[in-house]
């Protein structure tokens, strides 16, 4: 037993027997000075005047440190005899001589739950490469009404055409009348939960304000029409896929 603790013993049990501080070291013949200071938690007494205290005091101090011994063994025990009967509990539900029926129902939960999950995740892989597949092509962007767009800007005869690879994408605005690509702007994409992503990693100068820009759309596609609808901006598209 350590300090502050002995001395917070010695105080509690004198105070149990009714003694005061001059009764008990006339009883252990010692000082009330070293009582004072042992109480206080100033000093470690020697072993036989600590002794002579306890005795006084009616308290056996070899018998309570071995009942803390003896209830840390009974702790350290129980938590391996519930380890054992874990143990114990896994090893009977692999054996299916007992309660077959049973344990392999118990057995099934965990391997459906694997089961679901790998589906899952291959069904949604499956759903991501089949919208990759339909939006490789050529599109044409279109009007709201959905008839193909050939007049970009109001005082320019233009389409645009964004052709989409398994990995790229190139969107091209092109001049019909004089057959001449005016601007391009080209990049890479990913396609994840319904959502198109374009990272544009290369620009013209007449694109210069698109260069480094990540747009995001939610796509639908229905027949030859694909319709985006921005996540991260206000656009909304309509692109008719002209080839294949």
């Amino acid at each position: 037993m350590k300090q502050p603790y002995l001395g917070k013993k010695v105080l509690e049990l004198r105070k149990a027997k009714g003694l005061t501080q001059s009764e008990l070291v006339e009883k252990c013949n010692i000082t009330i000075r070293t009582l004072q200071r042992i109480e206080s938690g100033e000093v470690t007494p020697r072993a036989y005047t600590i002794k002579a205290i306890f005795e006084v005091l009616d308290f056996d101090f070899y018998d309570s440190s071995k009942t803390k011994t003896n209830k840390s063994v009974r702790e350290n025990n129980y938590m391996l005899y519930r380890l054992e009967q874990v143990y114990k509990y896994i090893i009977d539900l692999f054996n299916l001589n007992i309660n077959t029926m049973k344990k392999l129902k118990i057995l099934s939960i965990p391997v459906i739950l694997v089961c679901i999950v790998l589906l899952t995740v291959s069904y949604n892989a499956n759903a991501q490469r089949r919208i990759q597949k339909k939006l490789i092509g050529t599109w044409q962007v279109c009007n709201p009404d959905s008839t193909l767009a050939t007049k970009l800007y109001d005082s320019e005869d233009m389409s645009r055409f964004k052709v989409i690879t398994n990995e790229t994408f190139m969107v091209m605005d092109f001049t019909n009348a004089r057959k001449q690509i005016h601007g391009t702007f080209w990049g890479t994409y990913t396609v994840e939960k319904g959502v198109y992503t374009e990272f544009i990693q290369y620009t013209n100068p007449n694109f210069s304000n698109v260069f480094g820009i990540m747009n995001s759309f939610k796509v639908e596609i229905k027949n030859d029409f694909m319709f985006i609808k921005g996540t991260n901006n206000d656009l909304d598209e309509i692109w008719k896929k002209v080839k294949d």
